[in-house]
């Protein structure tokens, strides 16, 4: 019996469907250690990237160093005060350079100065500041998305928060879900904003009003949680004294733990399959690669 053409035409659909769904089945994937690359004289404790270029702050020797891919030493920007966990934006924000203030409207490397109680803002080696209407007390981190800001700010236990429009403040000293004991590191993303409870030993989640969705990491015996980092996929976060970053998945539930070549990590950064991690006291960038989970 022939077919209608009509409904032939249907079952072909059907499978192309089945087909396309098949080719889109997500593979589990896991983070394998590919190399430790030694960085002379460098103590890493913040990381960013532009482009194929890495950036580092390196607290204990006051710079900022730029790296190629692999860790040769391409520029160093001195006269920083501690710096500590930065990142790369485009925030349209008030800046102070040479006792004027202008807006800026170029991308630009953002730099927390923990010993200077500042938000550096770095662009083509010009140092500037950023304008701010509040005092910071140790910034420790710093989160650049869009319009938006966020300072992780050590020593009075609370983020600063500029939405596009305006500044708000959240958080204070406690164990409480939404409170702080020293937070390191700070990243917007799209909906919320992840911080580092360093000595709470746990990582929070905030939407963009300061109000807490979550906490996580506390069950995991974790010992300075220094810096974090989030992806579409996975939430990274470093063991400081445990010498290893766990990562967790979007649902908050650990999925990895990785330990090999780590050695007092303080952040780390993901970029397509590639993740790079700093070893702040053996002075190293530790290289992983995303590979897929092989099948028993």
């Amino acid at each position: 019996m022939n077919m209608p053409l009509r409904y032939l035409s249907l079952v072909v659909l059907f499978f192309m469907g089945m087909v396309a769904c098949e080719e889109k089945e997500e593979v589990a994937t896991v983070w394998e250690h590919q190399e430790n690359i030694e960085l002379k004289g460098i103590n890493p404790i913040g990381i960013a990237l532009d482009g194929n270029d890495i950036f580092l702050s390196d607290g204990d020797h006051n710079r900022i160093v730029k790296l190629s891919s692999e860790g040769e030493i391409l520029m160093e920007m001195e006269g920083y005060d501690r710096p500590m966990h930065i990142d790369f934006g485009e925030a349209n924000m008030e800046i102070s350079e040479n006792m004027s203030i202008s807006l800026l409207k170029e991308r630009a490397l953002f730099i927390p100065e923990y010993g200077k109680d500042s938000i550096a803002v770095t662009r083509d080696n010009r140092k500037s500041y950023l304008v701010l209407q509040d005092s910071l007390d140790a910034p420790a981190g710093v989160s650049v998305y869009n319009d938006e800001l966020a300072i992780a700010d050590f020593y009075t236990n609370r983020i600063l928060y500029y939405n596009g429009n305006e500044w708000t403040s959240f958080g204070k000293e406690g164990k409480a879900m939404g409170d702080f004991y020293y937070p390191t590191d700070v990243q917007i993303t799209d909906e919320y904003i992840y911080v580092a409870d360093a000595y709470n030993n746990r990582g929070q989640v905030f939407d963009k009003t300061g109000k807490p969705l979550a906490a996580f990491g506390e069950d995991q015996n974790m010992n300075a949680a220094t810096g974090i980092y989030v992806t579409d996929e996975e939430i990274f976060m470093t063991d400081f004294e445990n010498d290893r970053i766990m990562v967790f998945g979007m649902d908050y539930q650990l999925k990895q733990v990785l330990e090999t070549g780590v050695d007092k990590p303080t952040d780390m950064i993901a970029s397509g399959d590639q993740l790079l991690i700093t070893n702040y006291r053996k002075g190293e960038l530790v290289r992983y690669k995303r590979k897929p989970l092989e099948k028993e």
